[in-house]
């Protein structure tokens, strides 16, 4: 079953998911989009081809809908089939049962608006799902919002990639480009 880890939830089940009480995150469904309490990452074309840690960001609602901050307040549903900039290739799933206010959806919901306008480096995708991670106090971190870079880190580090072609789509371009740099660092 797709939410079979929902066993030791606090709210009922709700169609399609759950109601965002659930003490464990649903079952990630990469062939549906589905990320359950997720932090997803994509690659970003040609920034990531140079700095393979830089990409985009998103966070997946209980039920595994995707939200991320394009610049527009809110922050919206992602697209079908990943996110704005591509597939979702990486994704840590979170642990709902460390939320410490209201639930995963709740945190998720009121961090929406939270975030005016994109300012690059500033009110980012990064600052959006740390936010998100603030307003549910999640592990008790009430600070996430001067954690949001850490979060890529994180992603970078502990993520697990999606598919083989999603891993390919973004190592491929990233290995060329860092062999490039590494080739005419030598021609020197």
């Amino acid at each position: 079953a797709r939410y079979e880890n929902c066993g030791d939830q606090d709210g009922v089940q709700a169609e399609g998911g759950y109601s965002g009480n659930c003490r464990s995150a649903g079952t990630v469904d990469v062939a549906r989009d589905s990320y359950p309490c997720c932090i997803v990452w994509t690659p970003i074309p040609g920034c990531t081809w140079c700095f393979p840690f830089v990409g985009h960001m998103g966070i997946g609602k209980s039920t595994g809908e995707v939200f991320e901050f394009m610049g527009a307040a809110p922050a919206s549903r992602a697209p079908p089939g990943g996110l704005s900039f591509g597939p979702v290739c990486r994704y840590v799933q979170l642990r709902p049962s460390l939320v410490r206010r209201g639930t995963w959806d709740e945190g998720l919901e009121r961090a929406r608006g939270s975030l005016e306008c994109h300012g690059a480096c500033v009110s980012n995708c990064h600052s959006f799902v740390a936010e998100c991670l603030k307003e549910m106090r999640y592990a008790g971190i009430p600070f996430w919002d001067w954690l949001s870079y850490l979060l890529a880190v994180w992603v970078f580090v502990a993520g697990r990639f999606t598919t083989a072609p999603r891993t390919a789509f973004y190592l491929v371009p990233s290995a060329i480009a860092v062999a490039l740099f590494i080739y005419l660092g030598m021609q020197r």
